[in-house]
């Protein structure tokens, strides 16, 4: 698991619980399988580009807005761990 995965699965998670959609609710509307949405929170997996687009189409999200997140989520770890 990487700070990358980390990063993405709990955004993914919180994007999600703002929306107030389940896990299966997401996988179902994005033509995901739920098992991979819960994998990608856990940051044992990490997403394609066309899974990225499909939850954020879901989630309402620009692609470009959740990467920016991520890669600040990145810089903020690595500046607290030095």
């Amino acid at each position: 698991m990487t700070e990358l995965d980390k990063a993405f699965g709990s955004l993914l998670r919180e994007l999600r619980n703002e929306r107030a959609l389940s896990q299966e609710t997401l996988a179902a509307e994005a033509g995901l399988a739920r098992n991979y949405i819960s994998q990608l929170e856990l940051g044992s997996k990490c997403p394609s580009l066309r899974s990225v687009f499909k939850l954020c189409k879901v989630l309402g999200v620009a692609p470009g807005d959740v990467v920016s997140e991520v890669n600040r989520r990145i810089a903020e770890t690595a500046s607290s761990n030095q």
